[in-house]
């Protein structure tokens, strides 16, 4: 131990079990140690977490006290709480909604093109799924609860659907209180928080930093790039919990506390009900990589003895029993998702993003060095940087200036070598790392988008850059040869930087000229057909131009200021440690820096104002609706109308095949979202009158809706400012009766028998399994009453017959007739068909899915061996302290 340590009477070497291998700590000046009970690996020395600094007869008095303690974590919270405020203050205040509603003002989307909506320049094009999916969503959950139900089944999406949003979600039940938009940014604030208070906790517990590091570390952690990016999607709030959920594995796999297999339980739990599924899935991937190496590690040579089998049990009952109590939600998504296209096809192999290679790494320290899809710039590679490695980011002063100290802290090396390992573990599908990118490749991880798994990246880089911190903190660093290493590429890329600052974006324009003469029809997103008329504006070009310049020049700043920080470690100052608050403020600038203005804040008056085309139409004859070319799917949820389309990341397979059969070939389609802009194809009827495809007709589609002037050659029911609508005459109300079934088992067959032109939903239905109903069947049947998960039927039958209601045919929903349980049959491919005898009665329709029942029963019998485990932990406390 140095005389530098024995002088601060640390009187013993301290080393944190599993932190380091070899080598006590050796402190080299007074730094103040987190509380807990540590025990050495080579001397079983119990440490109570005294300051080293303090004398002898101080440490015997218990640190701190619940004051400091709720001193400490004002100071967290209230850093925290700043940085949010820096970039979401006008939102939190209610003058803004944190919502891209200027979005809404682009062409054929949903505000009528008046000339001041034309001047309305959308912020960034890419985040349209937080006003297509996300807010109609969340209007839908809200009023759902509000009226006293769980929202299980929304019927304004494709032809009815399982609601599959994260309804559990903490995070998301908050934003259900209200219907008002505004409480989307204090959502956002309380993710930050509990996000930035888990890396808090997990500096101190796991990495056994002092209270500054652990603090600058918590409040980067919400300003990474999957947050920043990822803002306002259900996609970041599983990463929310993630070191939560690595804090409750060290404490088990170590043994360290009775209760840490429950905190891993909730924290399981929390994780996989918190947002959406695949990303959950991906913590918890992370987790057991983590609880692996920590078993290795807090029993090494002692795999197979009591202690470490006791661990490793005690692992996997907590992940169990919070898989159970995640169960209620886990189960309905599963078997809506297995039912999906795109689950189909993620299963026969096909990639939406394939790896990238070595380029996608230096976004990791440049995220924007290929551009966005923000106003004024452009993306220089396929894909969007919410996709891309750019998500890593967790600042270029942390990840090449302070992360690199990390190597200088003994004690830490074992856990620096995993985070090392950690990060290129999460960064091997965006580089396309061999062996690494043909495991994900397995079956069953391929089902997950493993281009966002770079989420570990930011949050490993994270921690080394609070294990740096801490070296910085005890005095000057020695200087290592390899240090010369990280400082050199700062000192490259700044000199890059620089350089592009002034040749990359001059030749943009040059770029674009060549490629029109080559023949190209688009690059970097533009449209170089329009160029070739002469509509490209050049003033965009040059605002291209000016963007990446300044992108550059800024980032040559902030590589020259880590430059100047390497020097200054060289220099080995004496009062190095006083410049901490310098070095936080660098780090957490930075990433602000990344941060500002990548969410839109928008005018509240752009929240979908009425249209007042849409209101006729939706007190007009019920029937369904869908967009000629415009208004995309789940935006007519906000006006209370039911469009046939829908967009939820899975687009139920059987749906997807009919509206095939009725949609225009040159409908827009993108392939986790076919249904989404889908356009009918349609032809003047004898009488002049538009006619649909007689799937669209058995479907209910009964208006069509287009924007701008309506064709000369029909006539507009429904006529307003860039809206007109035309009503489908021939348009089947949802419940009818066929006059013949036939059974008919391939669907290969079924599906060419409803593509014929001739086929008519009145005459004849076609069913999968065989039936005898005598004769042309004769009945009405219309509803009375109804609710998303529950419908009335009323029914008068002459003869036995079909009755058809043409929504989605769902495993989930149960039918009643006169309060007698009858089967449901797959009618017609892909809709509902209950048999009944002749005569009146009502039929009811009802949705309760045995996967969300056999949820509850899961999720009760955890609770229910989680108390248990809770009365025995607190039964055996007292006798182990």
């Amino acid at each position: 131990v140095p005389l530098r340590a024995r002088q601060l009477h640390l009187g013993a070497e301290v080393s944190r079990p599993g932190v380091g291998g070899a080598g006590g700590l050796a402190w080299d000046s007074p730094v103040e140690l987190p509380t807990r009970k540590m025990s050495s690996r080579r001397g079983n020395i119990l440490y109570s977490g005294r300051a080293a600094s303090l004398s002898d007869a101080q440490t015997s008095a218990p640190i701190g006290g619940l004051k400091r303690k709720l001193a400490r974590l004002t100071v967290v919270v209230t850093g925290l709480v700043l940085g949010q405020v820096l970039l979401y203050g006008p939102s939190l205040a209610g003058r803004k909604i944190l919502l891209p509603l200027d979005l809404l003002a682009l062409p054929g989307i949903y505000l009528p093109r008046t000339p001041e909506v034309a001047k309305i320049e959308p912020q960034n094009t890419l985040r349209s799924d937080l006003i297509y999916v996300s807010e109609p969503a969340r209007r839908f959950a809200a009023a759902e609860l509000h009226a006293g139900r769980l929202p299980m089944w929304t019927p304004y999406n494709f032809a009815g659907a399982p609601f599959i949003w994260p309804k559990f979600s903490p995070f998301l039940a908050l934003q259900c209180a209200t219907a008002s938009p505004v409480v989307l940014a204090w959502s956002q604030l309380l993710a930050a928080i509990v996000a930035g208070l888990g890396a808090y906790l997990f500096c101190r517990r796991v990495l056994v930093v002092s209270f500054w590091p652990a603090a600058i570390a918590s409040w980067c952690y919400p300003l990474t790039g999957f947050f920043v990016l990822w803002q306002g999607y259900t996609t970041c709030l599983p990463v929310v919990w993630l070191p939560w959920l690595l804090v409750a594995v060290d404490e088990t796999a170590r043994g360290g506390s009775a209760l840490a297999p429950i905190a891993l339980t909730a924290a399981t739990c929390l994780v996989l009900i918190s947002g959406q599924l695949d990303i959950a899935g991906q913590v918890l991937l992370a987790s057991g990589f983590y609880g692996l190496w920590r078993l290795c590690e807090a029993h090494p040579r002692q795999w197979f003895q009591r202690e470490a089998r006791k661990a490793a049990l005690e692992l996997a009952v907590g992940w169990g029993l919070g898989l159970l109590l995640a169960a209620p939600y886990i189960l309905p998504v599963l078997e809506y998702t297995h039912t999906g296209s795109r689950t189909a096809r993620r299963g026969a192999g096909e990639e939406e993003r394939p790896p990238v290679g070595l380029a996608a790494l230096p976004q990791t320290v440049l995220p924007f060095m290929y551009g966005t899809w923000e106003r004024g710039s452009i993306r220089l590679e396929e894909g969007s940087e919410m996709e891309s490695s750019a998500a890593a980011y967790a600042g270029v002063l942390a990840t090449l200036l302070v992360a690199p100290l990390a190597w200088c802290s003994r004690r830490h090396r074992a856990m620096n070598g995993f985070l090392l390992l950690f990060s290129c573990l999460s960064l091997s599908w965006c580089l396309n790392l061999p062996g690494c990118v043909h495991l994900l490749r397995l079956p069953g991880l391929n089902m997950m988008s493993h281009n966002r798994l770079v989420f570990v990246a930011s949050f490993a880089i994270l921690a080394m850059m609070a294990i740096g911190l801490e070296v910085f903190l005890q005095g000057p660093v020695q200087w290592r040869w390899w240090l010369w290493l990280p400082a050199a590429l700062l000192a490259g890329l700044c000199l890059w930087c620089a350089y592009r600052a002034i040749a990359f974006p001059a030749s943009i324009a040059a770029q674009l000229v060549t490629a029109a003469q080559q023949g190209a029809r688009s690059v970097w997103g533009l449209d170089l057909d329009s160029m070739r008329r002469g509509s490209l504006d050049l003033e965009s070009l040059r605002r291209v131009q000016s963007w990446f310049a300044r992108y550059y020049a800024s980032a040559a700043v902030w590589c020259g200021v880590g430059v100047l920080g390497w020097l200054f470690l060289w220099s080995r100052r004496p009062w190095q440690a006083r410049l901490l608050p310098v070095l936080g403020a660098l780090l957490v600038g930075d990433l602000l820096w990344f941060a500002w203005g990548r969410s839109a804040q928008c005018d509240p008056a752009l929240y979908y104002p009425p249209i007042p085309v849409l209101e006729q139409v939706a007190q007009a004859s019920p029937g369904r609706i869908i967009g000629a070319d415009c208004l995309p799917a789940s935006l007519a949820l906000m006006r209370g109308l039911r469009d046939i389309r829908g967009y939820d990341g899975v687009d139920p397979a059987r749906l997807v095949d009919l509206a095939a059969l009725a949609a225009n070939p040159e409908s827009k389609a993108c392939s986790y979202s076919l249904m989404q802009q889908l356009t009918p194809k349609s032809r003047l009827g004898p009488r002049g009158e538009l006619q649909l495809s007689p799937v669209f007709d058995m479907l209910g589609v009964r208006y069509v809706i287009g924007r701008g002037s309506a064709p000369t050659n029909l006539h507009a029911d429904f006529q307003g400012i860039d809206y007109w609508v035309i009503v489908n005459s021939n348009a089947l109300a949802r419940t009818f009766v066929p006059r013949r079934v036939e059974t008919v088992v391939e669907d290969k067959a079924r599906l060419a028998m409803l593509a014929a032109e001739e086929f008519d939903a009145r005459e004849v239905a076609y069913v999968e399994s065989p039936m005898d109903l005598p004769g042309p069947c004769r009945g009405t049947a219309g509803i009375v009453e109804e609710i998303p998960t529950r419908i009335r039927v009323s029914v008068q039958m002459e003869t036995p017959g079909l009755v058809v209601l043409a929504d989605l045919w769902d495993k989930g929903w149960q039918a009643a007739w006169n309060g007698q349980r009858v089967p449901i049959l797959r009618a017609n491919h892909a809709i509902r068909g209950v048999v009944v005898p002749a005569g009146s009665g009502m039929l009811e329709f009802r949705y309760a899915p045995a996967s969300f029942t056999w949820g509850l029963r899961l999720a009760g019998l955890a609770l229910v061996a989680l108390v248990g485990r809770l009365g025995l932990a607190l039964r055996r406390r007292p006798i182990e302290a």
